[in-house]
Order: structure tokens, then sequence, then C-alpha cells
């Protein structure tokens, strides 16, 4: 289903444990070299300003193509469904003959070549609802996800996703849009579930990059669906009412909306999950800014200056603290370039090492031998 090879991503993935491993100390340069050539990673790769550049040119000359046919043809919008097959197939090449792999030209090719069709196809449907909108960047979206494993298409799928649900409970009238939060929060505890446990499945070992952001994305739709100023606004009866009227059940929504990152972050500690701790740390700063629109106890150059001298001496302190490593936590940096992928590359570290070491001849001396026979002895020595 993936574009790219994927024997080469794998190397990828065994070339960036084995320079964690040179970095700790654990192999040396020789076995680090050894690993590469054993196991080559044969698609090209750029930095990430070489990627930014080829992007912008990429993107530029597609841009230039659209705009100097559409002057030419005039205003077609088959020209833009022409124009997005043209950058899926030149993908496509790029892919096969080139061996790119977010080199910045596949990128843009993706991205141009989705939204030409998106807006080809819609502008092709005079008012189209928004249910079919969010419902084609779905479809869009999970396609350049599946085919090309891009991260940020996993997250546009994901959003398409949430408001096409969105749309569909808007139109059952009141009783729809009073239940967005509940559905919305059931939703996001199956897609968390959902993220967490594909990532086991070595079909999808291409993807986890993209299940790690669809995570962190279910994780943050769980919390805004019950939060407490993101309710409010989605209340059917607050168009028509003042703004700082009340929510009904607010006391619940405040509830939720203080409870949520606090369960985050003990949750993050107790799993040892980074994903949670830092996911509940961010959103803890959601609550704080939330709670402020509601009530300001002090004015927020005093509040800024007071949370900022908290959160550097909270930070030196747990720093000093967490030296000397503790219940599993410690405030060195990872070693890990990455948090979710893990190949077991330890047993090719150790073969690679153990090849380095010369083989000692055995000693011979004493070995029974020198005689041959066959048949009893028949025409033969002993």
């Amino acid at each position: 289903m993936i574009a790219h090879n994927p024997r080469s991503l794998d190397n990828r993935d065994i070339w960036q444990q084995a320079a964690g491993a040179l970095d700790n100390g654990v192999i040396a340069g020789e076995e680090y070299h050894r690993i590469r050539e054993a196991y080559p990673f044969e698609l090209y790769a750029p930095n990430v300003f070489i990627r930014i550049g080829l992007f912008l040119l990429t993107a530029l000359a597609v841009a230039c193509g659209v705009g100097l046919s559409e002057l030419i043809a005039g205003w077609n919008n088959g020209l833009l469904i022409l124009w997005s097959l043209i950058c899926y197939c030149s993908l496509e090449l790029f892919i096969r003959r080139k061996r790119i792999y977010r080199a910045g030209i596949d990128d843009a090719l993706l991205w141009m070549a989705t939204l030409l069709l998106f807006y080809g196809v819609i502008l092709l449907i005079p008012r189209v609802p928004d249910n079919l909108s969010s419902g084609l960047i779905l479809l869009l979206a999970t396609w350049g996800m599946l085919r090309y494993a891009d991260r940020v298409m996993a997250l546009v799928a994901y959003c398409a996703l949430m408001k096409l649900i969105f749309h569909f409970l808007v139109m059952h009238g009141p009783f729809g849009s009073a239940v967005i939060p509940i559905v919305f929060m059931a939703v996001s505890i199956v897609a968390y579930l959902l993220f967490t446990r594909l990532p086991a499945r070595e079909s999808l070992r291409h993807y986890r990059t993209c299940l790690l952001l669809l995570t962190v994305a279910a994780l943050l739709s769980f919390y805004l669906s019950v939060n407490y100023y993101v309710v409010q606004h989605i209340d059917p009866s607050m168009r028509v009412r003042d703004e700082s009227a009340p929510v009904a059940l607010g006391w619940l929504w405040w509830a939720f909306t203080g409870i949520v990152p606090v369960a985050y972050i003990g949750q993050g500690i107790r799993r040892k999950d980074a994903i949670l701790l830092w996911t509940g740390l961010v959103l803890t700063a959601c609550t704080v800014f939330t709670i402020r629109y509601y009530y300001h106890v002090l004015p927020a150059e005093v509040a800024m200056i007071i949370a900022g001298c908290i959160l550097v001496i909270g930070a030196y302190a747990f720093t000093r603290y967490l030296r000397i490593p503790r219940n599993g936590f410690t405030s060195d940096a990872p070693d890990e370039p990455h948090l979710l992928q893990k190949l077991p590359v330890e047993s090719l570290i150790m073969a690679e090492t153990f090849k380095s070491v010369p083989s000692q001849p055995s000693d011979q001396s004493g070995r029974f031998g020198g005689g041959s026979g066959g048949g009893a002895g028949a025409g033969g020595t002993y």
C-alpha cells in the first residue's frame, strides 16, 4: 500500500538506532559503518533546509503551470482536476525512479494534488453542503496518509472526521447539537484505544509516527469536547443568549476542564508515557487560560510574572532532583531520536560487533587422524 520501498524504510530505522548506539558508546565506528553497508538506505532524504527549498520550488512550479494553463484555456474546473492527476502521476514517478522520501518535492506534489482535486470537485458542484466537503477532505487525506505515510495528512483526516460528525449532529436540530460533547468524548476514547493498539502490528510499522500524532489528536479532542469554553459555544441555546450565561450542567464541564489534564499527567507518570505527560502539561495551561477567561483574579501582567517564576523555580528544582534517576524518571535527555519506533536491532548490533573480532585458529595438536580405511580395512591403511 505504501508507495516507498518498505525495506529501505526499515533500514532507515536501523540506521537511526545504530546512530544512537554509536553516540552512547555501545558500538564503535567500525561496527556502525558495517551496519550501514549491510542495510543500505537507498532513498533520497535531504536535510530540513533543502527540503523546505525543494517544497517551495515545486509548489511554485505547479502554481505557475496551473495559472498559465488557466490563462490560455480560460477558467475551467476540469483543468484543476487534470493538474491534480498530473501531480499524482509525477509524485509516483519521482518516488519510483528518483527514490525520494520526504524530500520536499513529494510533499509539495502531494499537497498540490490534494488541493487541486478538492477545489476542482467542489467548484463543479453548486452549493456544496458542509458534510460533503468534510467527507471529501477525509477521503483525500486518508489516501495521502495510507499511500505516502504523510503525518500532516493524518491530522487533517482526523480533523475532517470530527468535522463530519459535527455537521451530521447539527443537521438533527437542537438535540443533536446538545449531545455533541458526549459524542465527541466517545469518539475520542475509541480513537485513542485504536491508535494506541495499532502500532503493535508489524504490518503498520511504517505508520507509527502517523499513529503517534493521531493519539495526541485523540487526547486533545477529548479535552476540547469537555472544556467549558468549547461546550458553551457549542450549546445551541447560546445562539440566542448572552455569552456570559452559564450552560446546562456547568459544574460538570468545569470539573472535566480541571480533572482531565491532571488525569493525563497522572497516567503519564504511572505508565511512563511521555505522550500523556506532555499532553497533560500543555492542557494544564489551557485550563488556566479557560479559568482566567471567566474569572479575573489578578491583572494579566502580574499573573504572567507569578506563573513564570513558579515554572522556572519548579523546572530548576525538578532538574536537580532528577539528576539521580528516581522511579524510572531522570533529567537526562533521551538517547533515542524518537519515542515510538523500537525495532529489534540489538541482536544485529551484537552480531556486527562479533564480526569484528578475529577468529583464532584452534589447536590441532592431539587430534587423532592420518589413517583411512574402507570396507573393514580392505584396500586401505590404519
